[in-house]
């Protein structure tokens, strides 16, 4: 019985710690659910939607297959990808002195792979400079964007990072030189 959970009749098995442990069946809640769990079934809810609905694209659902480990399936493979935003890791400003044609190299982590990465770059007064779409750079995680301005202040100039994932989640990060 080690790792069973679940009801049966009036009784349910939970594990607890490392062993499973019986208690009383519990009856249906009571209190109305709070707003973090209406915001958790949502969530739940959406990625549900976007696992099924990724594995009715062939190319969509044989990426998310490629990407499942041992045990996964495609689908939640899709689902954990749809619960999960992307992280931006790392913002890379060494190459970025204020002149066109400047790199900056940004890193993103995901379950499989980041749709669309767009820098947005800020004039330390807040003005923006330029804006465009990242480039994927060497593997699944690093992006570029190649400045098309001139920033002859670069002293505090704010670089913001938006990266979406496939299924629509986002991260946002900033980082001011």
């Amino acid at each position: 019985m080690s790792g069973v959970s679940g009801s049966i009749s009036q009784m349910t098995l939970r594990v607890r710690k490392g062993k499973t442990v019986v208690t009383a069946k519990c009856g249906p809640a009571t209190k109305p659910p709070t707003d973090r769990q209406v915001a958790a079934r949502e969530k739940f809810a959406d990625a549900t939607a976007y696992a099924k609905y990724a594995m009715t694209d062939a190319v969509t659902k044989l990426m998310y297959a490629a990407a499942a480990k041992k045990w996964q399936t495609a689908y939640n493979v899709a689902f954990q990808d749809a619960a999960q935003a992307p992280a931006i890791v790392l913002i890379n400003t060494e190459k970025y002195t204020g002149e066109e044609g400047d790199i900056i190299t940004i890193a993103v982590r995901d379950v499989v792979r980041v749709a669309a990465v767009k820098v947005r770059i800020l004039s330390a007064e807040g003005v923006e400079l330029e804006q465009g779409d990242a480039v994927p750079a060497g593997g699944i995680s690093y992006w570029q964007y190649t400045s098309g301005v001139v920033n002859p202040a670069v002293r505090g100039t704010h670089i913001l990072i938006t990266a979406t994932d496939l299924p629509g989640n986002v991260d946002e990060a900033e980082k001011v030189l």
